[in-house]
């Protein structure tokens, strides 16, 4: 065995003294110090002049001081401060090795550590830049109105005191004087009535091409529908035991009571299913089905509209449509994230390209660009609705384009059911309140997508159809609520041409949008003689004389003289005015408009007592009988 005290020897005689270990550590840090670098450093640094004159140069560059304030922000909060940094070189330094004596492998390894900081960097540029796409956040909800609201759960009913989501299909049961409300997502509204019995089979949200079976049935009671969905998706669909209801926009009542099924439209229209039947309803009608497989439709009294029940309903609708399309609007702006008009929309467009170059399967990579077009569409909304409407018109044709390339000769189902899902929700962002210059752009670029997609359930007289039938809404509304004149006129030269062609029975737009192009068309050529008063301008003039070929003819009269006219008009002013009540006013106006029935000149008086009710409100009740007389007309 060895002596222990020659083991001590040997460890004392090969253990390095203090002079040698430090000459050791002054070698060794002399040999992972980046000398060249450093020199290389030196060598390009700009002088102080160089500096302050580029310093100057970008500060010129910026286009406020807001946007040179928010650099300042964002440069202090991206910086580390100065114990940070050392405390991080001194990490990074402790875990260096020594330089190997081949230069090569050092150069190299210098190589590979910046190309992978670069593709870091690379990679994560679609974090920054890109906006994750979004959807209005409303989901399914269930809102009780009372304390007898119970949905079926596990074959039990529990009672539902307050709004809860709802997260698959579901029965729910109101009871007393107790009402409820179903939310479904951005699609529309449904409120149940009192003792109504309702099951909920759909809960996803549109726009989807697989569907099975209808939304939800009607089981007995009565429900509110509204919809907010364009007619290019697939509706809501409520069941009953008599047939079925599609509503896509519009507002209708349902009642199902065992005998019969009753709906009664108040906006828009509506499809009725029967068996093997069709048939369409729009505003103002409404229409009976019992068991014995016939439906009966017939007109609305002035008074319907004015039930405690509907007003209510209409307007909450109303306020509904508000809150469902700043939402909308409000998602379309965030998708579209960093417009044209900004400095740092170049980086985002590398960014979507670093985005697609990263994605590894051909799927993924064709659902980013879909995605990418999307953002282009909601770009030119951003900029619409700023009033850049030259600037909107670039984002506008890259959409079209992109789409359109994707499209072209494809035989891959998964492309077209992307593209024809994108296209259904490009649709809904036409957006009735808009000028009809700025929905011209966004309905052109979807149009031409929707042409070049084979096999698609889009057609383009149905997106012009459903245009029109906005825009008309919308020219009545100026007529009736704000009185433009001179907007409604405009309004109605921008659509006119194209009239005569989407109502045209062998290849116009959809029956049911036709409908109700012709049951609005009545509406405004009524509230356009009421505003005109009489005034013999040529473009009013112009204007009703092309409305006119869309009114339905009246029967020739018995010849009165225009005296005559108005003294039967004054005289039925007079009687509705002796009462001071505003319900007595009503209920005379009411008699007298059903006096008027059987009166060969029915129609001329309907629109002169129109013009003649100072009363705000009355005259909606004329305007309505004027509705239903023209609709009567056309059935003849």
């Amino acid at each position: 065995m060895l002596d222990e005290s020659l083991l001590h020897r040997l460890a004392a005689d090969i253990t390095p003294s203090d002079a040698v270990r430090l000459r050791l550590k002054k070698r060794l840090q002399r040999s992972i110090e980046p000398t060249a670098l450093l020199r290389s450093v030196e060598a390009v640094k700009p002088s102080s002049a160089i500096r302050l004159t580029l310093k100057e140069r970008i500060l010129g560059a910026l286009p406020s001081a807001s946007l040179a304030e928010d650099l300042r922000r964002i440069k202090e909060s991206i910086s580390l401060p100065a114990s940070r940094i050392f405390s991080l070189r001194q990490l990074i330094l402790g875990r260096l090795a020594p330089e190997n004596d081949e230069p090569f492998m050092h150069g190299s390894l210098k190589w590979v550590a910046s190309f992978a900081v670069f593709l870091l960097a690379i990679r994560a540029m679609p974090l920054v830049f890109l906006v994750p796409p979004t959807k209005a956040d409303i989901g399914v909800q269930l809102i009780p109105s009372g304390e007898d609201v119970s949905v079926f759960v596990g074959g039990l009913w529990r009672n539902v005191p307050s709004a809860e989501v709802i997260h698959g299909p579901l029965m729910i049961r109101t009871a007393g004087d107790s009402k409820a409300t179903v939310i479904l997502n951005d699609d529309g509204v449904i409120r149940l009535g009192t003792d109504t019995t309702f099951k909920l089979h759909d809960i996803g949200d549109r726009p989807q091409f697989a569907l099975s079976g209808p939304t939800a049935t009607l089981v007995r009671g009565q429900v509110w529908v509204l919809g907010l969905l364009p007619p290019v998706v697939e509706g809501i669909s409520v069941e009953t035991l008599h047939g079925t209801v599609d509503i896509n926009s519009g507002s209708a009542s349902v009642r199902e009571d065992g005998r019969n099924m009753t709906i009664t439209l108040f906006d828009r229209g509506a499809t009725f299913h029967q068996g093997s039947r069709t048939a369409f309803l729009v505003s103002g009608e409404k229409g009976i089905a019992n068991a014995s497989d016939t439906l009966s439709i017939l007109k609305l009294s002035a008074n319907a509209f004015s039930d405690p029940f509907v007003s209510q309903n209409l307007e909450q609708d109303a306020v509904h449509r508000a809150e469902i399309g700043k939402l909308q609007q409000e998602r379309r702006a965030r998708m579209a994230g960093i417009l044209p008009t900004s400095i740092l929309y170049s980086a985002k467009r590398i960014a979507e390209q670093v985005d697609v170059l990263f994605t590894l399967t051909h799927d993924g990579r064709t659902e980013k660009r879909i995605q990418q077009a999307d953002t282009r569409l909601s770009e030119a909304l951003a900029l619409v609705k700023e009033g850049q409407n030259t600037e909107a018109v670039i984002p506008l044709t890259e959409y079209r384009d992109s789409l359109v390339a994707m499209a072209g000769g494809t035989g891959d189902n998964l492309v077209k059911y992307l593209l024809r899902k994108q296209i259904a929700d490009a649709s809904s962002s036409i957006d009735p309140a808009t000028s009809s210059g700025k929905i011209q752009l966004v309905r052109t670029a979807i149009l031409d997508v929707s042409a070049s997609i084979p096999d698609t359930a889009l057609q383009s007289k149905d997106i012009e159809g459903y245009v029109l039938v906005s825009k008309l809404t919308e020219i009545n509304h100026m007529l009736s609520a704000q009185s433009d004149l001179s907007g409604a006129l405009l309004a109605y030269a921008d659509v006119s041409p194209y009239i005569k062609a989407l109502l045209s029975e062998k290849d116009g737009a959809h029956p049911l949008l036709q409908k109700e192009a012709r049951s609005l068309l009545v509406s405004t050529s009524s509230l356009i003689k009421d505003a005109a008063k009489g005034s013999q301008n040529s473009i009013i003039v112009a204007a009703e004389t092309d409305l006119s070929q869309y009114v339905p003819v009246e029967p020739s009269g018995a010849l009165v003289s225009e005296a005559e006219l108005n003294a039967t008009i004054d005289a039925i002013v007079q009687r509705i005015f002796i009462f001071k009540a505003p319900l007595s006013r009503y209920n005379q106006l009411i008699h007298e408009m059903g006096e008027l029935k059987g009166n060969p000149n029915r129609g001329t008086l309907l629109r002169r007592l129109y013009r003649a009710l100072p009363e705000l409100g009355l005259g909606e009740y004329v305007l309505t009988e004027i509705k239903s007389f023209g609709d009567e007309l056309k059935g003849r």
